[in-house]
């Protein structure tokens, strides 16, 4: 026991040294003189000049670097050109510290952080102004050698107006001013591709907002915007807000079945949606035993896609009414309706889908290989009856078409569900013992 108090004594001085990523902000725009490089100097790198320059990529007067430190607090200011110009600060002032004499400024940080914007020689921001600086890791991400872009919104353009830059391991920041009030959601892509073909995919996922499923500035609208400064560290396609990535799911493989039998006349079958670009041709679906049925196997890491069934490089696709029964397996993006699955971590063969329609072209009944299990009533509306001929206890689980698992219960002989909160559609019933399964679809009306 004492061995062990005693690592612990020698281990908690060194948590406080541990690496955090600090990011500086220096507006120089009400500067009057002139000068090369702003230049970052403190106790953290003995004061030595021109050790860490600072960056202006964008040629806006934003000069900013992102510096590894391990001490808890700092003594800092900004130079210009090594020791050719620096701040004077006054004494006494809230971002100050006075030491032997000398007026520094001060800053402490328990990890990762993006410290205020400031005006030279000032504690606050240049007048009327906000900083927004975004960063992004690109961790297990192909970036392409265009680089990586902040975009979207009504504030931040199309792709390429804003590249990003790299400040070490896998991460790229971007530091904008703007006037206060500003406001605009926003999106990160892994290139300066026009058509937004590089575009993040958070479709689902709880930091989607708006039309186009962009990032929002959260806690700030339209009618209420940036009163300081804004700070966003995240994960490209993904929701943290620390700036990590989490360990990339392992790919599955997914068959998508189209049945044909009502769709116009044809050549080649494609399925088109953000799994592949929305390419016409990329991903053929083929009809091996000829029964109208085109299927296709495509690898997808977990999570959700908007798709649909085209034909002909896009000479022929679906068209749905989100205001019909067509609501029940879609989702409407943009003035666009497209079906919508969510991808689980285990291979699966999706339901064949009619065209046109959620759900298979002969309608909705019991599909049942043996008569183990009871489904009723089919059509339902607040109840839902299993029976269980098989004398084993059983496991029922209901499933919405996009594969999302609503309900689930453990029976003896009968099992009732309800399901009078669940929103009306098709759903899909299972029901298994290990000994046999069935799966019914039903309705909800």
């Amino acid at each position: 026991m004492k061995k062990i108090y005693a690592l612990l004594m020698l281990a908690l001085p060194m948590l406080g040294f541990a690496q955090k990523d600090v990011t500086f902000i220096v507006d120089m725009r009400d500067y009057s003189g002139s000068y090369t490089t702003v230049h970052l100097n403190g106790d953290f790198n003995s004061w030595c000049g021109t050790c860490n320059p600072m960056s202006d990529p964008e040629g806006d007067s934003i000069w900013t670097v992102t510096l590894p430190l391990t001490a808890d607090s700092i003594e800092y200011k900004f130079t210009l050109d090594g020791w050719t110009g620096q701040e004077s600060l006054t004494s006494g002032t809230a971002c100050t510290k006075t030491t032997s004499g000398f007026t520094n400024r001060f800053a402490a940080f328990t990890g990762d952080t993006i410290l205020p914007g400031v005006a030279w020689e000032s504690c606050g921001a240049k007048a009327g102004q906000v900083y927004m600086t975004f960063q992004v890791n690109m961790a297990y991400r192909a970036v392409d050698s265009t680089g990586v872009f902040l975009a979207g919104g009504t504030g931040f353009g199309v792709p390429g107006d804003n590249e990003m830059y790299p400040i070490g391991d896998s991460v790229y920041s971007k530091t904008l001013a703007a006037d206060t009030g500003f406001y605009s959601m926003f999106t990160f892509l892994s290139a300066n591709d026009p058509s937004w073909g590089a575009k993040e995919n958070i479709v689902g996922k709880p930091c989607a907002a708006g039309t186009y499923s962009d990032r929002d500035m959260v806690g700030y609208s339209a009618t209420m915007g940036l009163m300081g400064d804004f700070h966003y560290r995240t994960c490209f396609a993904e929701c943290t807000t620390d700036g990590t990535c989490p360990v990339p799911a392992t790919p599955v493989n997914v068959t998508f079945q189209s049945d044909r039998t009502n769709s116009p006349a044809f050549t080649t079958a494609y399925i088109s949606g953000t799994m592949n670009g929305w390419s016409g041709d990329a991903n053929e679906m083929t009809d091996a035993d000829g029964d109208g049925v085109y299927e296709v196997t495509l690898s997808l890491l977990p999570g959700s896609y908007e798709f649909k069934f085209t034909a002909d490089n896009w000479a022929i696709q679906e068209n749905f009414d989100a205001s019909t029964a067509d609501s029940v397996c879609t989702l409407t993006t943009g003035g666009f309706t497209n079906r919508l699955v969510t991808v689980s971590q285990a291979d699966t063969t999706l339901d064949v889908q009619c065209w046109e329609e959620c759900g298979p072209c002969s309608g909705i009944g019991i599909e049942e290989s043996a008569a183990d299990f009871v489904v009723k009533p089919n059509p339902a509306s607040d109840v839902l009856f299993i029976e269980n001929t098989t004398g084993t206890t059983s496991n029922v689980a209901i499933y919405s078409v996009t594969g999302a698992k609503v309900l689930e219960q453990r029976f003896e002989n009968e099992a009732r569900l309800e399901v009078a909160s669940l929103p009306r559609g098709m759903y899909i019933v299972r029901v298994q013992n290990g000994l046999s399964e069935s799966v019914v679809r039903i309705a909800l009306k």
